[in-house]
Order: structure tokens, then C-alpha cells, then sequence
């Protein structure tokens, strides 16, 4: 009985050892596609994220839908802007105002510009004579230009004149004539600046009327364009990145821009201007 109870006993041994050899060969043989299929898995990971970096870090888009292409080194656009004057009107100190903030989000490059602007001044004002504060002094705008004497010269002016503009005596044709006078002007103050003349930007939807329309500010924002390689300027499509009217959400009365349109479109535009430039 003993004996008979030994034999049984081995054989279950040797059986359950037998099984275990097979199971463990088994899970040795499953384990190489799983080790491939992991490896898959992160190669296959690896290049979705590799896909979602290069697609969301695609350019700024512009109001209109169209990509930019901006630089984001800060010494290239440093660099590019070192000793550069914006000067305009009140929609060109409200962006002065966003840039000089000491506790606001405007990039150093942008603050170590120099900003000449004014509220309700005009192309007819600059060329009378009248110009923004410089060194705690309102003077002619050619005075101070030829004080800094500015490698580049960023100019948006005109929504003033734009107020019933078309109206008899009072064209697109005559007050272009104004703008390359002054633009002469600046050129005989500051031979050496280049010049760059930002388009006005249009108006909300709501803002317009009859007399003080997108339409007008367009026609003679190509009017400017049209003569820019005669004046000797740069000229820069700055109207058609807010699309056909200005977004009510960029808009402080209709006319003049909030935070958001500086973040969103100014800043992006500046840097692909010096993308262009550079």
C-alpha cells in the first residue's frame, strides 16, 4: 500500500512539474509581442505628441483666419526694435499706455521702445506743427524724431481725418497728398530712420455710419499702400488682421482697442513684421 501510494505521489509530482515547464514556456513566448506591442505603443505615442507640439504650435492666427509668422527669439526681437519710435493717435496711445505698464504683460522688447502719441491728433496737426510730448514738451513730431534720431519709425495715423471723409472737399485723393507731405517731412527731419506706416485699423460694426465707414478707411488705407514705394516707406497691412471690422471684444468704444487686442493681434503682428524684416 505504501509503495502503491509512492508511485502515485511521484507521478503527480512529475505531472504537476511538467505542467508548470509548459506554462512558464508559454508565458515566455507571450511575452515578446506583448514587449514589441508596448513598444509600439510608445513609439506610437511619441509621435502623436511629436504631432500635437507641431500642431499647436502652429502660428498666431490674425482675426481674418490667416496664420502669421512671428519670431519668439527675445534678443532677435530686441534687436530688431532697439531704438524704434511708435508714434500716432489716441488708438496708438492706447497701445502705449498697455506697453509702459510697469505691472502689465507687454514684452521688454516693446517697453524699450519709444512712444510719441497724442489723443485727437491728426495728419493736417502734424504737419501745422503739432506734435506729442518729448522731454516733458509738446513740439513738432520731425523736433523730436530728429532728437532720437530712431532706426525705425512705426507711424499709425489718420483715424481722425477719417470722419467724413469722401464728404465734398474733403477726398481720400487730398488727404493722401497730406500724408506724403508728411512723410516728406519726417524723411528731410530723419534721412537715415526707415519708415513704417501701419494701416488704420477699422471700427467696430456697431461704430459705423454713413459718414464714418470701414469701407472709407479701407479705400484709403490702399491709397497709402499705392504710394508707399514712391514715399520710400514700408508699408504695413496692419487694417486686414482685424478682418472686415474691429471685434466688439477688442473694443473699448468702437474705435479704440482693449488689452485683448494688443495681446492678440498687435504683439503677434510686431513680431512678424520683424520676422519679415529681420
Amino acid at each position: 500500500m505504501n509503495k502503491r501510494a509512492n508511485r502515485v505521489y511521484w507521478l503527480l509530482l512529475i505531472m504537476i512539474l511538467i505542467m508548470g515547464v509548459c506554462i512558464f514556456a508559454d508565458g515566455k513566448r507571450g511575452d515578446a509581442p506583448d514587449n514589441k506591442e508596448a513598444e509600439n505603443v510608445e513609439e506610437n505615442s511619441m509621435t502623436t505628441t511629436s504631432e500635437y507640439i507641431s500642431e499647436t504650435s502652429t502660428e498666431p492666427m490674425s482675426a481674418d483666419g490667416t496664420e502669421t509668422t512671428t519670431v519668439q527669439d527675445t534678443a532677435a526681437l530686441e534687436n530688431f526694435y532697439k531704438n524704434t519710435v511708435f508714434t500716432g493717435d489716441s488708438i496708438m496711445s492706447g497701445f502705449a499706455t498697455y506697453v509702459q505698464n510697469a505691472s502689465g504683460t507687454a514684452p521688454h522688447w516693446l517697453k524699450q521702445c519709444t512712444f510719441l502719441t497724442a489723443v485727437s491728433w491728426g495728419i493736417n496737426d502734424a504737419l501745422k506743427g503739432s506734435g506729442p510730448m518729448y522731454n516733458g514738451k509738446a513740439q513738432d513730431i520731425t523736433a523730436s524724431l530728429a532728437a532720437i534720431n530712431p532706426s525705425k519709425i512705426f507711424i499709425n495715423l489718420g483715424i481722425n481725418e477719417m470722419n467724413g471723409l469722401g464728404s465734398p472737399g474733403y477726398s481720400v485723393e487730398k488727404l493722401n497728398g497730406k500724408y506724403g507731405e508728411l512723410i516728406a517731412k519726417i524723411k528731410t527731419a530723419v534721412p537715415e530712420s526707415k519708415i513704417y506706416v501701419m494701416s488704420i485699423p477699422p471700427i467696430t460694426a456697431a461704430k459705423e455710419t454713413p459718414n464714418f465707414s470701414n469701407e472709407t478707411i479701407k479705400k484709403f488705407n490702399e491709397s497709402i499702400a499705392a504710394k508707399a514705394e514712391e514715399w520710400g516707406i514700408i508699408y504695413l497691412d496692419f487694417n486686414s488682421k482685424f478682418g472686415d471690422a474691429l471685434k466688439p471684444d477688442y473694443a473699448r468704444d468702437g474705435i479704440h482697442h482693449q488689452p485683448k487686442a494688443f495681446q492678440e493681434v498687435w504683439i503677434p503682428f510686431l513680431q512678424n513684421v520683424a520676422a519679415e524684416n529681420l
